[in-house]
């Protein structure tokens, strides 16, 4: 049996009671827990260049469901037919042909950058690539599209 005083027993009732009284609020009810609001991001982190030079890749597959590609473009499926037609020129390109996107530069929902085009015996080229952010993805943009085909000779 465990004895107690009555003075550990007030301390431990005094103790009880304060408690108590910190937890109720002014109106006599204990106030109900609010977890902080969750706040979607404005904008979704802007992918590296590496991850754009892998969306224009799918992009530009042929290979790749019609659907998946139109994601990627700013104009949807109405773009996958600039994107097949360089696509096509692409195909027929020398095999040490390569592409890489580089310094992309993100304001708000638009990312700018260039794409480095190289070809061993030829100099290399850049041009002017850009993607927007719409519906949380960063979709290739449709002036980008017609400046890779004008670039290539091609109609968009």
């Amino acid at each position: 049996m465990i004895r107690t005083s009555n003075t550990a027993l007030t301390r431990l009732a005094a103790t009880a009671v304060a408690l108590a009284a910190a937890l109720v609020g002014t109106a006599g009810a204990v106030a109900p827990a609010v977890a902080a609001p969750l706040v979607a991001p404005l904008h979704a982190q802007a992918p590296g260049a590496g991850e754009l030079t892998a969306k224009l890749r799918v992009a530009i597959n042929t290979g790749a469901a019609r659907g998946t590609r139109a994601a990627e473009l700013e104009s949807g499926d109405a773009g996958v037919a600039t994107m097949d037609k360089i696509a096509g020129l692409l195909a027929a390109a020398p095999p040490s042909l390569r592409y890489s996107v580089i310094n992309p530069s993100t304001s708000g929902d638009r990312i700018d950058a260039q794409l480095l085009v190289t070809t061993e015996g030829y100099p290399n080229f850049t041009y002017d690539v850009s993607w927007k952010q719409i519906d949380g993805t960063w979709k290739l943009t449709r002036a980008a599209e017609c400046s890779l085909a004008s670039a290539l000779a091609l109609s968009c």
